[in-house]
């Protein structure tokens, strides 16, 4: 017998990920009626293709919106980093902080909180896309093929990278993802024969074999347990991404893999936020809206930041008959703000690095780290400390031209970031921001002899 579901709610969230179970929660608080849809069964909400790493800057972001992951949630605190480049000779020893997470677990209990919070879960029922748009309802399939239309004052779209409402009529300037802004993984858990040494240490190898301007990386689960795989630009992929896993587990200089004990493939967007994540009635968040960092394809913290405001937006507006996008656009600022202006400069970064050979990138990598300064480019205030790092580039005698494309690179990341962090205020003024975003683009891809996008 198919589930009764109901028709209307103040705000409706699809996905149940970490952004939509945390944007159900915080809506939820303040008094609305909000249903939570997701298309897995209840107790699988959670399990997700993903490396489970979250950075120390990422536990702090995290922290200011929900409980941070505690107890069994953690699988292993990280405390150092190790970089191997792509000539196979050169590893970079960084300092690196953050948690490997243990992904269901976490996810079930963001789930639980938005259950106490109130919100009502419909799960194993799946959004085939809008009813109606103006109306703002959705069309929704339970597992027996039923079908119902909910309407909502607000609707929040936390499909994933395929956005299933954002880019069919959810802003009025959805931006669809093109096949160069597509990242594909293929992650296995996997015991190990031996234990590990430092097992508090993550690994990442850039560019292994079949995954060109991509990595793969072993995060420690345990002392005998890691999550490891491969992730790289869909259209980069020699092979599948499958098989680049299969030559990475076999690297002569990485752990001995026994059979794992679970797999798959999973996408992810690689590129900044999207211009507009507001529509009339509608909010998009997480990998949707594409929140997460293009650099190193990290998307937990962000899509707890991004969920958090999406919920507290809504929930300032489930009052009312109606919500305009001028009622809902404030979402944008703060999101691009503490986000964008961020996944915007690493993306530059990244794909400045595209561009360079695997030479130059172990001299740029070695260079940086025997300044300090490689994680002022990949934390979250990439301009920190990048007009010294310019300066000690522009005076290495060994790579003129390196140097120079460097320095041009730091400036259009300072560019990114000053841009994003002036997103408007007002609906009104989004087409000339959008102008802005669109001429740095074309700098961004005449560097180096043009990038590709």
């Amino acid at each position: 017998m198919p589930l009764r579901i109901p028709d209307r709610a103040d705000v409706v969230v699809v996905g149940a990920g970490t952004a939509g179970a945390v944007a159900a929660r915080r809506a939820a608080a303040s008094g609305a009626r909000v249903l939570l849809v997701e298309k897995l069964p209840a107790q699988d909400v959670g399990r997700k293709i993903c490396g489970n790493a979250i950075t120390g800057d990422g536990v702090a972001a995290i922290q200011r919106r929900v409980s941070p992951p505690s107890g069994p949630e953690v699988a292993m605190r990280i405390e150092s980093g190790r970089i191997v480049l792509p000539d196979g000779r050169t590893a970079l020893s960084i300092p690196s902080s953050g948690l490997i997470l243990n992904r269901l677990v976490f996810g079930q209990r963001l789930v639980r909180d938005a259950l106490d919070a109130g919100v009502e879960l419909i799960d194993e029922c799946s959004c085939i896309g809008w009813a109606d748009r103006a109306a703002v309802k959705v069309r929704v399939r339970q597992r027996d093929g039923t079908e119902t239309e909910i309407a909502a004052k607000v609707l929040i779209d936390a499909t994933g990278y395929r956005g299933v409402l954002t880019r069919a009529g959810g802003p009025s300037h959805a931006d669809a993802l093109s096949r160069e802004q597509v990242g594909i993984g293929y992650r296995e858990l996997a015991p190990v024969a031996d234990p590990f040494e430092m097992p508090a240490s993550a690994t990442i190898v850039l560019s292994p074999e079949g995954a060109r301007g991509g990595y793969g990386w072993v995060f420690p689960m345990g002392s005998r347990l890691a999550n490891a795989g491969v992730g790289a630009p869909l259209l980069s992929a020699a092979q599948t991404i499958r098989d680049s896993f299969a030559r990475f587990r076999e690297r002569p200089d990485g752990p001995r893999f026994l059979p794992a004990i679970d797999g798959g493939t999973g996408m992810l967007p690689l590129r900044p936020p999207v211009a507009s994540m507001v529509g009339d009635g509608f909010l998009s968040v997480g990998d949707a809206a594409c929140q997460t960092n293009p650099l190193h394809g990290g998307g937990i913290a962000s899509s707890i930041v991004g969920g958090a405001m999406a919920g507290e937006a809504a929930a300032r507006v489930a009052g009312r008959r109606g919500a305009s996008t001028g009622d809902l656009w404030s979402y944008g600022p703060a999101v691009m703000r503490e986000l964008g202006a961020t996944h915007a400069a690493h993306d530059i970064l990244r794909r400045f690095l595209l561009t360079l050979s695997p030479g130059d990138l172990a001299f740029l990598g070695t260079t940086l780290s025997r300044a300090g300064a490689f994680t002022a480019l990949t934390g979250p205030s990439p301009r920190v400390q990048l007009s010294e790092t310019m300066r000690l580039l522009a005076g290495v005698s060994a790579r003129p031209g390196l140097a120079l494309s460097f320095v041009r690179a730091g400036r259009l990341m300072e560019s990114a970031r000053r841009l994003y962090e002036g997103y408007p205020e007002s609906p009104e003024k989004l087409d000339p921001w959008r102008r802005r975003v669109q001429a740095l683009t074309r700098a961004v891809n005449g560097l180096a002899g043009g990038m590709r996008p």
